[in-house]
């Protein structure tokens, strides 16, 4: 089954800048993605092609860098590697300012697929829109009921401890 998931913010930033951003991806000074609420991502080294590592149950590897482009390959997903796809950050120019979009393309088999409808994929979206938050200058958590109750659920999820953000 596919699963295809697209989040996109326009951002009063420039692409250059956004795509600094992209850069401290999975670093201890990343200022991008939201460690502050959710499990850290990590990197084995600076976000380029080869680069290791993920967030959580979630496991991917950096296949290509460019200006304005990041693309992750998934090697697992809780654990499992029937997960068979790939996410990406893209920066687009706009005149004033740029449009930052994540895209997410997946095969899965059914179980998997039923994981996503129920677990992964509600809670990939608040992350998705906590970081494009950060990206976009805004602290506002606007988190669903579902996704709150898995955040009791699994406190695995959430961030460990406090990071100064």
């Amino acid at each position: 089954m596919k699963i295809r998931n697209t989040h996109r913010r326009h951002l009063a930033a420039t692409t250059g800048e956004v795509d600094t951003l992209l850069d401290g991806l999975g670093s201890n000074t990343d200022a991008l993605w939201p460690r502050h609420l959710w499990f850290p991502m990590r990197l084995d080294r600076q976000v380029a092609a080869g680069a290791k590592g993920g967030h959580g149950p979630v496991r991917y590897r950096c296949t290509a860098r460019a200006r304005g482009c990041v693309v992750f390959e998934f090697d697992t997903i809780l654990g499992s590697p029937h997960w068979h796809g790939e996410h990406r950050f893209v920066v687009h120019p706009r005149p004033i300012g740029s449009v930052l979009v994540h895209e997410l393309e997946l095969e899965v088999p059914l179980p998997q697929y039923m994981q996503w409808i129920f677990l992964v994929g509600p809670l990939h979206d608040a992350v998705l829109e906590d970081l494009l938050d950060r990206a976009d200058g805004v602290a506002a958590a606007r988190w669903s009921l579902w996704v709150r109750l898995l955040r009791r659920a699994l406190p695995a999820v959430r961030a460990r401890r406090p990071i100064n953000s």
